[in-house]
Protein backbone atom coordinates (compact mmCIF):
# COMPACT_ATOMS: atom_id res chain seq x y z
CA UNK A 1 0.00 0.00 0.00
CA UNK A 2 2.76 2.57 1.02
CA UNK A 3 4.39 1.66 -2.45
CA UNK A 4 1.24 2.29 -4.24
CA UNK A 5 0.65 6.17 -2.59
CA UNK A 6 4.28 6.46 -3.33
CA UNK A 7 3.91 5.73 -6.96
CA UNK A 8 0.74 7.78 -6.74
CA UNK A 9 2.22 11.18 -5.68
CA UNK A 10 5.22 10.82 -7.90
CA UNK A 11 2.70 10.14 -11.04
CA UNK A 12 0.86 13.70 -9.34
CA UNK A 13 4.07 15.52 -9.79
CA UNK A 14 4.98 14.24 -13.34
CA UNK A 15 1.27 15.40 -14.12
CA UNK A 16 1.66 18.24 -12.43
CA UNK A 17 4.96 19.42 -14.49
CA UNK A 18 3.44 18.40 -17.27
CA UNK A 19 0.37 20.36 -17.48
CA UNK A 20 2.35 23.48 -17.61
CA UNK A 21 3.33 22.37 -21.20
CA UNK A 22 -0.55 23.15 -22.28
CA UNK A 23 -0.48 26.73 -21.45
CA UNK A 24 1.99 28.84 -22.98
CA UNK A 25 0.88 31.48 -25.16
CA UNK A 26 3.09 33.26 -27.26
CA UNK A 27 1.14 36.05 -29.54
CA UNK A 28 -1.62 35.98 -32.52
CA UNK A 29 -0.87 33.20 -35.56
CA UNK A 30 -1.76 30.18 -36.96
CA UNK A 31 -4.33 27.34 -36.43
CA UNK A 32 -3.85 23.62 -36.25
CA UNK A 33 -4.70 20.74 -34.59
CA UNK A 34 -1.99 18.62 -35.90
CA UNK A 35 0.76 18.29 -33.73
CA UNK A 36 3.02 21.03 -33.49
CA UNK A 37 6.07 21.81 -35.91
CA UNK A 38 8.33 24.23 -34.96
CA UNK A 39 9.57 25.94 -37.98
CA UNK A 40 5.88 26.36 -39.18
CA UNK A 41 4.82 28.29 -35.77
CA UNK A 42 4.40 31.83 -35.47
CA UNK A 43 4.20 32.44 -31.95
CA UNK A 44 0.53 32.74 -31.15
CA UNK A 45 -0.73 29.05 -30.17
CA UNK A 46 -1.60 27.57 -27.34
CA UNK A 47 -0.18 24.06 -26.50
CA UNK A 48 -2.24 21.38 -25.79
CA UNK A 49 -0.95 18.14 -24.69
CA UNK A 50 -3.53 14.97 -25.18
CA UNK A 51 -5.10 13.28 -21.91
CA UNK A 52 -4.09 10.00 -22.97
CA UNK A 53 0.03 11.82 -22.36
CA UNK A 54 -1.12 13.57 -19.28
CA UNK A 55 -2.11 9.96 -17.54
CA UNK A 56 1.19 8.19 -18.78
CA UNK A 57 -0.62 6.08 -21.29
CA UNK A 58 1.50 6.89 -24.70
CA UNK A 59 5.02 5.29 -25.26
CA UNK A 60 7.78 7.66 -25.11
CA UNK A 61 5.42 10.29 -23.71
CA UNK A 62 6.33 13.46 -21.39
CA UNK A 63 3.93 12.52 -19.17
CA UNK A 64 6.40 9.49 -17.55
CA UNK A 65 8.82 11.53 -15.85
CA UNK A 66 9.01 14.03 -13.47
CA UNK A 67 8.96 17.73 -15.33
CA UNK A 68 9.29 21.35 -13.95
CA UNK A 69 9.29 24.84 -15.38
CA UNK A 70 12.11 26.65 -15.53
CA UNK A 71 13.74 30.22 -16.76
CA UNK A 72 17.14 31.03 -18.04
CA UNK A 73 18.69 32.93 -15.62
CA UNK A 74 22.35 34.91 -15.28
CA UNK A 75 24.78 33.14 -12.49
CA UNK A 76 24.41 35.98 -10.55
CA UNK A 77 21.31 38.67 -10.56
CA UNK A 78 22.16 42.22 -8.31
CA UNK A 79 18.82 44.29 -7.73
CA UNK A 80 19.34 47.66 -6.06
CA UNK A 81 16.43 49.12 -4.29
CA UNK A 82 15.94 53.34 -3.42
CA UNK A 83 16.62 54.15 0.27
CA UNK A 84 13.02 55.08 2.06
CA UNK A 85 11.69 58.05 1.23
CA UNK A 86 14.12 59.73 -1.53
CA UNK A 87 13.58 60.20 -4.83
CA UNK A 88 16.49 60.69 -7.88
CA UNK A 89 16.81 63.22 -9.79
CA UNK A 90 19.08 61.69 -12.75
CA UNK A 91 19.41 57.87 -13.79
CA UNK A 92 22.18 57.38 -15.77
CA UNK A 93 21.74 53.85 -17.88
CA UNK A 94 18.75 52.23 -19.63
CA UNK A 95 17.99 48.97 -19.88
CA UNK A 96 20.04 46.88 -22.04
CA UNK A 97 23.45 49.01 -21.42
CA UNK A 98 26.05 47.31 -20.38
CA UNK A 99 27.65 48.70 -17.02
CA UNK A 100 31.04 48.38 -15.16
CA UNK A 101 31.53 47.66 -11.72
CA UNK A 102 31.94 51.88 -10.50
CA UNK A 103 29.78 52.97 -13.21
CA UNK A 104 27.13 55.62 -12.23
CA UNK A 105 23.70 54.24 -12.48
CA UNK A 106 21.58 57.02 -11.07
CA UNK A 107 21.75 60.51 -8.91
CA UNK A 108 19.25 60.60 -5.77
CA UNK A 109 17.50 63.88 -5.69
CA UNK A 110 19.62 66.27 -2.58
CA UNK A 111 17.59 69.28 -2.92
CA UNK A 112 15.93 68.72 0.30
CA UNK A 113 18.73 67.25 2.15
CA UNK A 114 21.18 70.35 1.39
CA UNK A 115 17.95 72.49 2.83
CA UNK A 116 18.29 70.25 6.20
CA UNK A 117 22.03 70.25 6.26
CA UNK A 118 21.92 74.14 6.17
CA UNK A 119 18.42 74.29 8.81
CA UNK A 120 20.72 71.56 10.78
CA UNK A 121 24.19 74.49 11.11
CA UNK A 122 21.98 76.87 12.29
CA UNK A 123 20.81 74.97 14.68
CA UNK A 124 23.69 73.53 15.74
CA UNK A 125 25.45 77.25 16.36
CA UNK A 126 22.27 77.99 18.55
CA UNK A 127 22.85 74.93 20.70
CA UNK A 128 26.35 75.63 20.97
CA UNK A 129 25.77 79.16 21.52
CA UNK A 130 23.38 78.10 24.72
CA UNK A 131 25.75 75.67 26.13
CA UNK A 132 28.52 78.58 26.42
CA UNK A 133 25.58 80.93 28.28
CA UNK A 134 24.51 78.26 30.26
CA UNK A 135 28.08 77.65 31.67
CA UNK A 136 28.62 80.95 32.48
CA UNK A 137 25.46 80.56 34.68
CA UNK A 138 26.81 77.95 36.48
CA UNK A 139 30.10 79.74 37.06
CA UNK A 140 28.01 82.97 38.13
CA UNK A 141 25.69 80.76 40.44
CA UNK A 142 28.93 78.60 41.68
CA UNK A 143 30.46 82.26 42.47
CA UNK A 144 27.55 83.49 44.78
CA UNK A 145 26.62 79.90 46.38
CA UNK A 146 30.29 80.39 47.94
CA UNK A 147 29.08 83.38 50.18
CA UNK A 148 25.39 81.86 50.96
CA UNK A 149 24.81 79.52 54.29
CA UNK A 150 21.91 78.25 55.36
CA UNK A 151 18.49 78.29 53.21
CA UNK A 152 20.04 80.43 50.77
CA UNK A 153 22.85 78.02 50.02
CA UNK A 154 20.52 75.53 49.74
CA UNK A 155 18.53 77.36 47.01
CA UNK A 156 21.81 78.25 45.23
CA UNK A 157 22.53 74.51 45.31
CA UNK A 158 19.60 73.43 43.97
CA UNK A 159 19.88 76.09 41.20
CA UNK A 160 23.22 74.80 40.05
CA UNK A 161 22.04 71.19 39.98
CA UNK A 162 19.63 72.04 37.48
CA UNK A 163 21.84 74.63 35.30
CA UNK A 164 24.32 71.21 35.07
CA UNK A 165 21.32 69.15 34.24
CA UNK A 166 20.07 71.71 31.29
CA UNK A 167 24.31 71.51 30.26
CA UNK A 168 23.68 68.20 29.75
CA UNK A 169 20.45 67.70 27.97
CA UNK A 170 21.74 71.02 25.57
CA UNK A 171 25.38 69.07 25.37
CA UNK A 172 23.17 65.50 24.45
CA UNK A 173 20.78 67.65 21.69
CA UNK A 174 23.92 69.10 20.38
CA UNK A 175 25.44 65.90 19.58
CA UNK A 176 22.02 64.21 18.10
CA UNK A 177 22.22 67.24 15.51
CA UNK A 178 26.16 67.13 14.68
CA UNK A 179 25.11 62.96 14.07
CA UNK A 180 22.27 64.50 12.04
CA UNK A 181 23.93 66.59 10.13
CA UNK A 182 26.67 64.33 9.21
CA UNK A 183 24.30 61.66 8.41
CA UNK A 184 22.76 64.19 5.90
CA UNK A 185 25.86 65.38 4.53
CA UNK A 186 26.83 61.45 3.52
CA UNK A 187 23.88 61.05 1.81
CA UNK A 188 24.58 63.92 -0.44
CA UNK A 189 28.46 63.21 -0.79
CA UNK A 190 26.84 59.50 -1.97
CA UNK A 191 23.95 60.98 -4.00
CA UNK A 192 25.95 59.29 -6.82
CA UNK A 193 24.94 55.05 -6.75
CA UNK A 194 27.26 53.16 -8.50
CA UNK A 195 27.02 49.79 -10.38
CA UNK A 196 28.71 46.91 -7.75
CA UNK A 197 29.32 44.45 -10.47
CA UNK A 198 29.87 44.48 -14.31
CA UNK A 199 26.88 43.24 -16.12
CA UNK A 200 23.31 44.20 -17.86
CA UNK A 201 20.69 46.37 -17.15
CA UNK A 202 17.87 43.82 -16.98
CA UNK A 203 15.18 46.59 -15.47
CA UNK A 204 14.33 49.65 -14.34
CA UNK A 205 11.33 50.15 -12.12
CA UNK A 206 9.98 53.70 -11.10
CA UNK A 207 7.25 51.59 -9.16
CA UNK A 208 7.39 48.26 -6.66
CA UNK A 209 5.92 45.07 -9.94
CA UNK A 210 4.06 42.49 -8.87
CA UNK A 211 5.07 39.45 -10.22
CA UNK A 212 2.17 37.51 -10.59
CA UNK A 213 1.86 35.86 -7.32
CA UNK A 214 1.06 37.81 -5.31
CA UNK A 215 4.55 38.88 -4.23
CA UNK A 216 6.01 42.38 -5.09
CA UNK A 217 9.63 43.44 -6.47
CA UNK A 218 10.70 46.82 -4.70
CA UNK A 219 14.07 47.05 -6.50
CA UNK A 220 14.41 50.07 -8.90
CA UNK A 221 17.49 48.74 -11.04
CA UNK A 222 18.21 45.07 -11.44
CA UNK A 223 21.44 44.14 -13.02
CA UNK A 224 22.18 40.83 -14.48
CA UNK A 225 26.20 39.54 -14.18
CA UNK A 226 27.78 38.92 -17.18
CA UNK A 227 29.09 35.20 -17.51
CA UNK A 228 27.46 31.90 -18.07
CA UNK A 229 23.48 30.95 -17.24
CA UNK A 230 21.77 28.81 -14.89
CA UNK A 231 18.31 27.18 -14.94
CA UNK A 232 15.75 28.42 -12.06
CA UNK A 233 13.56 25.79 -11.65
CA UNK A 234 10.88 25.25 -8.44
CA UNK A 235 8.76 22.10 -6.71
CA UNK A 236 6.28 22.24 -4.37
CA UNK A 237 6.65 21.12 -0.60
CA UNK A 238 5.31 17.91 -1.37
CA UNK A 239 8.23 16.82 -3.33
CA UNK A 240 10.92 19.10 -2.55
CA UNK A 241 12.78 15.83 -0.65
CA UNK A 242 12.68 13.97 -4.00
CA UNK A 243 15.32 15.68 -5.44
CA UNK A 244 19.00 16.60 -4.19
CA UNK A 245 22.48 18.53 -5.66
CA UNK A 246 24.25 16.38 -8.83
CA UNK A 247 20.86 14.73 -9.61
CA UNK A 248 21.04 14.54 -13.45
CA UNK A 249 18.95 16.53 -15.40
CA UNK A 250 17.85 17.55 -19.17
CA UNK A 251 16.80 20.92 -20.05
CA UNK A 252 14.33 20.72 -22.77
CA UNK A 253 13.04 23.65 -24.85
CA UNK A 254 9.53 24.34 -24.64
CA UNK A 255 8.92 24.98 -28.43
CA UNK A 256 11.17 22.17 -30.02
CA UNK A 257 11.45 19.14 -27.55
CA UNK A 258 14.20 17.98 -30.23
CA UNK A 259 16.43 20.86 -28.29
CA UNK A 260 17.90 19.49 -25.31
CA UNK A 261 20.67 20.62 -22.92
CA UNK A 262 22.41 18.25 -20.11
CA UNK A 263 22.74 19.45 -16.84
CA UNK A 264 22.40 18.83 -12.96
CA UNK A 265 21.29 20.39 -9.81
CA UNK A 266 23.54 22.51 -8.24
CA UNK A 267 21.24 24.05 -5.19
CA UNK A 268 17.58 23.28 -3.87
CA UNK A 269 17.41 26.34 -1.76
CA UNK A 270 14.91 25.29 0.94
CA UNK A 271 15.39 28.28 3.41
CA UNK A 272 13.75 30.88 0.85
CA UNK A 273 10.20 29.60 0.28
CA UNK A 274 7.94 31.60 -2.43
CA UNK A 275 4.59 30.63 -0.98
CA UNK A 276 1.72 30.71 -2.92
CA UNK A 277 -1.90 29.54 -4.08
CA UNK A 278 -2.01 30.82 -7.55
CA UNK A 279 -5.05 28.52 -9.66
CA UNK A 280 -2.05 28.25 -12.87
CA UNK A 281 0.20 25.89 -10.79
CA UNK A 282 -1.00 24.74 -7.89
CA UNK A 283 -5.21 23.99 -7.63
CA UNK A 284 -8.29 24.22 -10.01
CA UNK A 285 -10.34 28.02 -9.98
CA UNK A 286 -12.98 27.72 -7.54
CA UNK A 287 -12.36 24.42 -6.55
CA UNK A 288 -12.52 23.62 -2.78
CA UNK A 289 -9.58 21.01 -3.88
CA UNK A 290 -7.45 23.56 -4.41
CA UNK A 291 -4.60 23.09 -2.74
CA UNK A 292 -2.32 25.67 -1.17
CA UNK A 293 1.52 25.37 -1.13
CA UNK A 294 5.17 26.94 -0.80
CA UNK A 295 7.28 26.33 -3.53
CA UNK A 296 11.38 26.35 -3.26
CA UNK A 297 13.52 27.61 -5.83
CA UNK A 298 16.64 24.76 -7.20
CA UNK A 299 18.80 24.93 -9.63
CA UNK A 300 20.27 23.40 -12.74
CA UNK A 301 24.12 24.10 -14.02
CA UNK A 302 24.33 23.16 -17.61
CA UNK A 303 27.22 21.57 -19.73
CA UNK A 304 26.74 24.51 -22.34
CA UNK A 305 24.42 26.87 -23.29
CA UNK A 306 24.58 27.48 -27.03
CA UNK A 307 20.94 29.14 -28.25
CA UNK A 308 19.77 29.70 -24.62
CA UNK A 309 18.59 33.37 -23.78
CA UNK A 310 17.88 35.05 -20.18
CA UNK A 311 13.87 34.89 -19.37
CA UNK A 312 13.68 32.16 -22.23
CA UNK A 313 11.15 29.35 -20.41
CA UNK A 314 12.31 25.63 -20.73
CA UNK A 315 11.10 22.36 -18.86
CA UNK A 316 13.95 20.49 -16.46
CA UNK A 317 13.07 16.90 -16.71
CA UNK A 318 14.46 15.05 -14.12
CA UNK A 319 16.85 12.18 -15.44
CA UNK A 320 16.20 7.97 -13.62
CA UNK A 321 13.35 6.15 -12.79
CA UNK A 322 9.83 6.11 -14.62
CA UNK A 323 6.35 5.26 -13.22
CA UNK A 324 3.57 3.08 -14.27
CA UNK A 325 0.37 4.92 -14.80
CA UNK A 326 -1.95 5.24 -11.74
CA UNK A 327 -5.36 4.51 -14.12
CA UNK A 328 -5.85 3.36 -17.44
CA UNK A 329 -9.19 3.16 -18.05
CA UNK A 330 -11.49 6.55 -18.67
CA UNK A 331 -10.47 10.10 -18.27
CA UNK A 332 -8.60 11.28 -15.03
CA UNK A 333 -7.47 14.47 -14.51
CA UNK A 334 -5.32 16.35 -11.52
CA UNK A 335 -7.67 19.22 -9.87
CA UNK A 336 -5.51 21.73 -11.42
CA UNK A 337 -6.83 20.98 -14.95
CA UNK A 338 -10.32 22.63 -14.08
CA UNK A 339 -11.83 25.54 -13.70
CA UNK A 340 -15.23 26.82 -12.17
CA UNK A 341 -18.19 28.73 -13.67
CA UNK A 342 -18.88 31.40 -11.13
CA UNK A 343 -16.47 29.65 -8.54
CA UNK A 344 -19.04 26.98 -8.58
CA UNK A 345 -18.01 23.65 -7.59
CA UNK A 346 -20.89 22.30 -9.19
CA UNK A 347 -20.04 23.33 -13.19
CA UNK A 348 -16.20 22.57 -14.10
CA UNK A 349 -14.69 23.23 -17.46
CA UNK A 350 -11.59 22.63 -18.90
CA UNK A 351 -9.86 24.16 -22.25
CA UNK A 352 -10.06 21.79 -25.00
CA UNK A 353 -8.78 21.69 -28.64
CA UNK A 354 -11.54 21.15 -31.09
CA UNK A 355 -10.51 22.17 -34.90
CA UNK A 356 -7.67 23.84 -33.92
CA UNK A 357 -9.71 26.33 -31.69
CA UNK A 358 -9.61 26.91 -27.92
CA UNK A 359 -12.86 25.75 -26.81
CA UNK A 360 -14.76 25.75 -23.22
CA UNK A 361 -15.58 22.38 -21.99
CA UNK A 362 -17.95 21.64 -19.90
CA UNK A 363 -17.22 17.87 -17.88
CA UNK A 364 -18.77 16.31 -14.79
CA UNK A 365 -16.47 15.00 -12.22
CA UNK A 366 -16.56 11.32 -10.19
CA UNK A 367 -14.62 10.10 -7.85
CA UNK A 368 -11.34 11.40 -6.67
CA UNK A 369 -8.58 9.27 -6.08
CA UNK A 370 -7.22 9.91 -3.26
CA UNK A 371 -3.78 7.94 -3.37
CA UNK A 372 -3.23 10.34 -6.23
CA UNK A 373 -5.75 13.49 -6.12
CA UNK A 374 -6.80 12.83 -9.48
CA UNK A 375 -10.55 13.17 -10.51
CA UNK A 376 -12.37 10.85 -13.02
CA UNK A 377 -13.97 12.81 -15.30
CA UNK A 378 -17.15 10.97 -16.54
CA UNK A 379 -18.72 13.17 -18.91
CA UNK A 380 -17.15 15.57 -22.03
CA UNK A 381 -13.84 14.64 -22.62
CA UNK A 382 -11.87 11.17 -23.58
CA UNK A 383 -8.33 10.03 -23.76
CA UNK A 384 -7.95 11.72 -27.42
CA UNK A 385 -9.01 14.82 -26.53
CA UNK A 386 -6.10 17.52 -25.68
CA UNK A 387 -6.54 20.25 -23.53
CA UNK A 388 -4.64 23.14 -22.17
CA UNK A 389 -3.30 24.32 -18.81
CA UNK A 390 -6.34 26.65 -17.53
CA UNK A 391 -3.86 30.30 -17.49
CA UNK A 392 -5.70 33.15 -17.07
CA UNK A 393 -4.72 34.39 -20.73
CA UNK A 394 -6.23 31.54 -22.65
CA UNK A 395 -9.68 32.52 -24.51
CA UNK A 396 -11.76 30.93 -26.32
CA UNK A 397 -11.06 31.06 -29.86
CA UNK A 398 -7.44 31.06 -29.53
CA UNK A 399 -5.10 29.21 -32.19
CA UNK A 400 -4.55 25.62 -30.70
CA UNK A 401 -1.38 23.28 -31.39
CA UNK A 402 -1.62 19.60 -29.97
CA UNK A 403 1.94 18.83 -28.37
CA UNK A 404 2.19 14.76 -29.45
Amino acid sequence: MKKKIWIGALIVVAVAAIAILGVYLISKGKNSNQAADPEALDGSEIYCTRISSLMGLDSGTLGMNQRFSGVVEPQKTVKISLESERTTSDVFVEVDDEVKAGDPLFRYDTDDLTMKVEQGKLELEKLENSIITQQQQLEELIEQSEDAYGDTLLQYTIQIQEAEVNIKQTEYDRDVKKMEIEKNQKAIDDAIVTSPINGIIRSINETPVDNGYGEVDNSFITIIANGDFRIKGLINEQNVYQISVDTPVTVHSRVDSNITWPGSITEIDTSNPESGNNNNYFGGGGSDAMLQTSRYPFYVQLDQYEELMIGQHVYIEIGGETFAPAHTEGVWLWDGYFFYEDDDPTQPYVWKEKNGKIIKQKVTLGEMDPETGEYQVTEGLTQEDAIAWPDEMVTEGAAAVIMD
